[in-house]
């Protein structure tokens, strides 16, 4: 008998249930603390490109202020290089370089022949630091190279020998006036300036701020320990730093280890790139508020599921203000935190305009100065100004305090808050002002004294000039004294007495513009007919150039318009070109022939220009048979001359040049058919004057 099969046991349909239900309870129970996670993510994310930007930043000013500082040191190397002279004796250079005012951070200042041994400098007297210097690199490098590859060289981190210290040397080759190689002229930057600078700037204790070469040396590092000189040629940061111009530098330091996120920015002009980065940890201290506060709105969450959206949404909305303020204020700090560095040069004063007032940045400057600037920022000039400010503007202004009178060379440059807006109650500005008072009064005591200088040059022709109507007075009085006596009618004494009128006029003409040019330079830039100036400057040398028998034309264009100057500026400038050009007549004619005949011409005209304005060019030929071509770049180099000693100063066209530039325009010199030409060229202004004819 066959026994029949068991029935299989029944599935259980609640299994699959069961499963289902399980694991959406897990998503249900794990929903707040994804979303938690999410959003701590997305504010991470949110945080870390901030900072990256923020670094960005500072790392783009600290490249501007390195690139300034260079420029300053390469001008003195440049200066220093195209004034020297290669015969000259260690002395000499030594006096020379102490003439060099220097900045702060320069320690030294020194000059080192073709063979690398140092035969003067700024710090000790001249041979008493004979150093050798061939095996430094920085004075290799000229040594090898040829005259003509020389340029600006930055050295790796030394301890100057002659300063003790440690420096970064900028050196420049020195060429004899063959322009071969005759040695190097070294500046010593002091290494710590730029830390102590970086240092200002840090934020928190492992911020790194770096400057590093291309070659992989620190030149400065500042962070927790300050350091410099280290090689990181071979650290990944380092080349992705030289893959690219910028990028985002988020590496562990290869020298303390600490991770950090910031920027990383290369230099355009010189081979260094500069280096800003947050610590990781310091960044993370600043969400752990965030990070507590959305734990706990991820526990609420998981017992109040319902009140997530709400509380989510209200959670980030507040958070958003929070971080908005707390981002605005760390900004604010760091620009503080600039400007006072910057307030604390001397002479620079540093306001923030906002709708309630100006507000002085960092410690209080010169009582004066900090008043005058006040004063002129509440005046309605300056918010006519200010209205029209969308980029940054420099200006020169002319402060007045008492019977003082300052000169203020100003940036003015408008903000933007953290949230878009300009300041309450117009816009938000701030004021970098640089007192330029000393310098301008030191510019126009040269000035006067060139002037005083012309002035006794031609007294001798002045009294020829005086002589000749006193003659004619003496004569018109005699005669009618004699037609008194003799009854001669009356008209004859009249028209006696109307030439003396006239002489005495004449007289009077020539003594008030001697007394005229002779006063010390009004600060002012007034409006000025340059024919004004051409007619006063050959009223004081003219007759000088008469007895000379050196004959002065003039061509001026018929319409020329007006020029903001100082007169009496502009015809000292004018008197120094034509006696350059008459010594260098009497020059010929004591090498040739005395019977050459001596022609100076004067022409001015317009030249067109893109605006509507134009420029006034002013030429000064001469016939004294023109300037060496080997020399003629460095006549407007101080204390140049080609005049035997005593004969001239070497300043009179160094000074001219220096006049033109500060009135805005340009002194050149170029060689014509028969001598040297002038050309001053000035801008004119918008409005033009009547026609003044004038040919002579």
């Amino acid at each position: 008998m066959t026994t029949p099969p068991e029935p299989a046991p029944a599935r259980s349909r609640g299994g699959p249930v069961t499963l289902l239900l399980a694991v959406l309870l897990v998503l249900v129970a794990h929903l707040p603390f994804v979303a938690t996670l999410a959003l701590y993510t997305m504010y991470s994310r949110q945080i870390m490109q901030e900072e990256e930007l923020n670094a960005k930043k500072v790392a783009e000013l600290l490249l501007k202020s390195f690139e300034q500082t260079i420029d300053s040191a390469d001008a003195l190397l440049l200066n220093f290089a195209s004034s020297y002279d290669s015969d000259w004796t260690p002395a000499e250079i030594a006096l020379s370089l102490k003439s060099f005012r220097l900045p702060r951070s320069i320690v030294q200042f020194g000059v080192v022949d073709k063979t690398g041994i140092m035969i003067a400098n700024n710090i000790a007297p001249p041979g008493t630091s004979m150093v050798d210097l061939s095996n430094r690199e920085h004075i290799r490098v000229h040594m090898e190279r040829a005259p003509a590859q020389g340029g600006l060289f930055i050295s790796k981190p030394v301890f100057g020998r002659v300063s003790q210290r440690w420096v970064i040397q900028l050196t420049r080759p020195l060429a004899d006036a063959h322009g071969d190689f005759a040695g190097v002229v070294v500046a010593s930057y002091a290494i710590a300036d730029f830390i102590e600078f970086y240092k200002t700037l840090r934020i928190d204790d492992d911020m790194l701020i770096g400057l590093v070469g291309f070659d992989g040396i620190i030149r400065a590092r500042a962070a927790r320990q300050t350091s410099f000189g280290d090689d990181i040629s071979q650290s990944p940061a380092f080349n992705h730093a030289m893959a690219s111009k910028e990028s985002v530098y988020e590496f562990p330091s290869p020298l303390d280890g600490v991770e950090r996120l910031g920027y990383m920015i290369q230099s355009d002009r010189y081979p260094f790139y500069v280096t800003v980065a947050y610590s990781l940890d310091f960044i993370r201290e600043h969400m752990s508020e965030f990070r507590a506060a959305i734990l706990g709105t991820g526990i609420a969450l998981g017992v109040v599921l319902l009140l997530l959206g709400l509380l989510a949404g209200r959670y980030l909305s507040i958070q958003k203000r929070l971080d908005a303020r707390d981002m605005e204020a760390l900004a604010r700090q760091r620009e503080t935190d600039v400007l006072n560095a910057i307030s604390r040069v001397p002479g620079v004063s540093v306001m923030h305009l906002t709708a309630a007032g100006p507000v002085e940045i960092g410690a209080p400057g010169e009582e004066r100065q900090s008043q005058l600037m006040r004063t002129y920022l509440a005046s309605a000039r300056f918010q006519a100004l200010a209205a029209r400010i969308e980029e940054p503007v420099v200006r020169s202004e002319h402060l007045t305090a008492g019977v003082e009178e300052f000169e203020l060379e100003m940036v003015i440059a408008p903000l933007k808050t953290m949230a878009g807006q300009r300041g309450s109650g117009g816009k938000e500005l701030v004021i970098f002002a640089v007192d330029q008072t000393s310098r301008r009064m030191e510019e126009n005591k040269l000035y006067q004294m060139l002037k005083l200088a012309s002035l006794g040059e031609v007294a001798t022709g002045l009294a020829h000039e005086i002589n000749q109507p006193l003659g004619v007075i003496r004569l018109a009085a005699s005669n009618a004294l004699t037609g008194a006596r003799l009854g001669l009618p009356v008209e004859h004494l009249m028209s006696k007495l109307d030439r003396i009128i006239q002489q005495t006029e004449r007289m009077g003409r020539i003594i008030d513009h001697m007394r005229i040019f002779g006063r010390k330079s009004d600060d002012r830039l007034q409006p000025c007919r340059p024919s004004d100036a051409v007619d006063g400057a050959l009223q004081v040398v003219g007759v000088h150039f008469r007895l000379d028998n050196i004959t002065v034309t003039t061509q001026l264009a018929h319409t020329l318009p007006k020029v903001l100057c100082r007169q009496d500026q502009l015809e000292q400038v004018l008197i120094n070109l034509l006696q350059n050009a008459r010594d260098a007549v009497m020059e010929k004619r004591r090498k040739a022939d005395a019977d050459v005949p001596g022609r100076i011409r004067i022409e001015a005209g317009i030249e067109a220009a893109a605006d509507a304005q134009g420029t006034v060019r002013i030429d000064v030929s001469d016939n004294g048979g023109g300037i060496p071509a080997d020399i003629i770049d460095r006549v407007f180099q101080p204390f140049f001359t080609t005049k035997p000693p005593g004969k001239g100063t070497g300043l009179g066209l160094s000074v001219s040049f220096g006049i033109i530039r500060d009135h805005g325009g340009s002194l050149s010199v170029r060689n014509g058919p028969d001598g040297a030409i002038f050309s001053i060229r000035l801008p004119a202004e918008a409005e033009r004057d009547a026609p003044e004819p004038h040919e002579g």
